[in-house]
């Protein structure tokens, strides 16, 4: 195994992949812990690395280290958090265990770790084996699949670890590499793992190459994930991250079973992306930016954001649904949409006198209960 270079540096979609991270763990953990039903909740970091850049700034093991240790929350939690950093390279590996001790350590006892000196698939394939062998299941868990490119992608073992009730995916699911060789035959053995025939004939007459990469591979996955559970909804989310020549990267791709978990992602992604494009560029980077926050004037959004809801309560209208429940345009805005602010565009709607609120008492100016409803004017 070729480790060099051993360290790197960073780059800036990195940090906003990392940032993206931090704010789906930091969600993420009182969620699932705070009720008390998760005894144990994992987080698996499938392509580890080295836990720092050449510039000093973490790597994704040290960040989810560090937002559960500092979270807001963490006396409220009631769950064994467990971490397993699997990582192929032994120099990496040590490295990483390095920068835990000087960066993190000591940890609370509800926060374990393991590093894995292994190859991501065949670890999990282990895994499986065991709970398997054991009749187990696995608890809660996170999956992160962040690998250098796409041959180390293998459709079943990431439906494996969306099998469970509570299996999640973030993969960083490199297109822009793929496009890039899709025309040479080198590397056409990997590529056929992950499309058919026919859907690497129907990329290369595309116009729109990567976009079509995403789209067939998330086919793929979630058909392989209904396979084994039963035809259970996915949702999705992918995050586009461009570099310092404005070429696309990556896809930073989301699965869960979970409404709530897609929700949280979202806003995730969203605070992260520049106007909730769900894409975020080096080519417009602002090294002195304080935050890759970009939240924008509400104006850039607001008005496609009210005019969408607008269409959306005109084309339940037509149905003859003339009183709307509050709650049902909110989940349209929520699941169905790019925008994230619900109240937001309930508001510039209502102040525009396109939309009233009705049976609806006692409400205060501003706010949009789900026990009232809403009719068009």
């Amino acid at each position: 195994m070729d480790c060099n270079p051993v360290l790197w540096k960073i780059a800036p979609h990195t940090n906003a992949k990392h940032q993206i991270l931090k704010r789906y763990i930091e969600a993420w953990a009182p969620i699932l812990s705070q009720g008390g039903n998760n005894a144990r909740l994992v987080y698996i970091d499938g392509f580890a690395g080295p836990g720092e850049y050449t510039d000093g700034e973490d790597g994704s093991p040290i960040v989810v280290l560090k937002a559960l240790k500092n979270h807001s929350l963490r006396n409220n939690f009631k769950s064994e958090f467990v971490n397993i950093f699997i990582e192929v390279c032994k120099e990496r590996a040590d490295h990483l265990r390095n920068v835990i001790k000087n960066r993190v350590e000591p940890l609370p006892n509800w926060i374990k770790y393991e590093i894995h000196v292994e190859d991501f698939n065949r670890d999990i394939q282990e895994l499986m084996k065991y709970l398997e062998n054991n009749n187990l299941r696995l608890a809660p868990a996170l999956t992160f699949v962040d690998p250098f490119g796409w041959k180390n992608l293998d459709y079943d073992v990431l439906s494996d670890l969306m099998k469970f009730e509570k299996g999640e995916l973030l993969i960083t699911f490199m297109a822009g590499f793929l496009e890039r060789f899709m025309w040479n035959k080198a590397h056409m053995p990997s590529i056929k793992k992950l499309f058919s025939d026919d859907q690497i004939d129907k990329i290369k007459k595309s116009d729109d190459q990567e976009r079509l990469i995403m789209e067939f591979f998330l086919e793929n996955l979630k058909e392989r994930i209904k396979l084994k559970t039963n035809g259970a909804n996915i949702w999705h989310l992918a995050f586009s991250a461009y570099n310092g020549a404005n070429n696309l990267e990556y896809y930073l791709i989301h699965l869960t079973k979970s409404s709530k978990g897609f929700y949280v992602m979202k806003q995730a992604m969203y605070n992260v992306s520049h106007d909730g494009s769900y894409k975020f560029s080096d080519f417009d980077f602002d090294p002195n930016q304080r935050t890759l926050v970009d939240y924008g004037a509400e104006e850039s959004w607001i008005g496609a954001a009210s005019e969408d809801a607008m269409k959306y309560i005109s084309s339940l209208t037509s149905e003859g649904i003339k009183e709307i429940p509050i709650s049902v345009i909110k989940d349209h805005v929520k699941y169905s949409t790019y925008w994230i602010y619900y109240k937001a565009i309930l508001d510039k709607l209502e102040k525009d006198k396109k939309i009233q609120v009705i049976n609806c008492k006692n409400r205060r100016k501003g706010t949009f209960p789900d026990r009232c409803k809403i009719s068009m004017i």
